[in-house]
């Protein structure tokens, strides 16, 4: 039986018989991991308020060979964010970020890039919640990137060519294409989102939405068709949470 502590962001929890809990974390050192927190329904729980969605804290479990459930020993909280539960759009863009790491992350596989730019984006979304969109958007693309699931935006996958002065068409293989290997067949890739593309790259998500909020507005539909066609073709099928309304708008 092997214990491990580790800081971890609770996703989601869910009621197990009649007074436990499985919960759902993206832990730092271990990766996606389920485990089943006991009496954590019980009014005097150990557990407290620990286990809330998208509360970052110090986790403590013991795991044992062959099973994919651990035993939640315990946790500690470092940073709560309940006051996002009273906003609507912050409530659905956590959802929604939460059903991409349980389905982009492997489970019991660490993944310290993936883990910091969760965390990053938690903090920029409890900063300041009216910058939900945007964060969500910012969060698909580095989602795609970690996994491999993101084409180069910067050249032709054809050619070579930069895209930077031609247009460009995200064709049905998910790669980009300039007009002439295309021959104008796909997706068009407008240029200011393809920009927007690119600075997603360069900053983190707090400074993003606040270098890109103008051309954010104009351009978030062309944006989220690009990210949204990505990820269903990664999966293979529609995330359940990607909503009409919201931060996650429909493509």
């Amino acid at each position: 039986m092997n214990v491990v502590t580790t800081e971890a962001i609770v996703l989601r929890s869910y009621n197990l018989a009649e007074a436990d809990r499985i919960v759902l974390c993206f832990t730092r050192s271990a990766g996606l991991i389920r485990g089943v927190a006991k009496g954590a329904r019980r009014m005097k729980s150990r557990f407290g308020a620990a286990l809330e969605p998208f509360t970052v804290v110090n986790l403590e479990f013991r795991e044992k060979e062959n099973r994919e459930l651990v035993s939640i020993n315990s946790v500690e909280i470092l940073k709560s964010h309940f006051d996002l539960a009273a906003d609507v759009e912050c409530t659905e863009a956590l959802g929604y970020m939460a059903e991409l790491v349980n389905e982009f992350a492997p489970p019991h596989e660490a993944n310290e890039k993936l883990f910091r730019m969760v965390a990053a984006c938690l903090d920029a979304l409890a900063a300041s919640p009216p910058i939900a969109k945007i964060v969500v958007r910012y969060f698909e693309i580095w989602i795609l990137r970690l996994a491999g699931s993101f084409p180069d935006v910067s050249a032709c996958a054809a050619c070579g060519n930069s895209l930077a002065t031609q247009p460009a068409f995200l064709d049905f293989e998910s790669t980009v294409r300039c007009g002439s290997c295309s021959r104008g067949v796909g997706t068009p890739l407008l240029p200011q989102v393809r920009q927007l593309l690119l600075k997603s790259q360069q900053l983190g998500p707090a400074q993003f939405a606040s270098d890109c909020a103008a051309a954010f507005v104009d351009n978030d539909p062309a944006l989220a068709e690009f990210t949204h066609r990505l990820i269903i073709r990664t999966l293979e099928r529609r995330p359940r949470t990607l909503s009409a309304s919201g931060a996650a708008a429909r493509p």
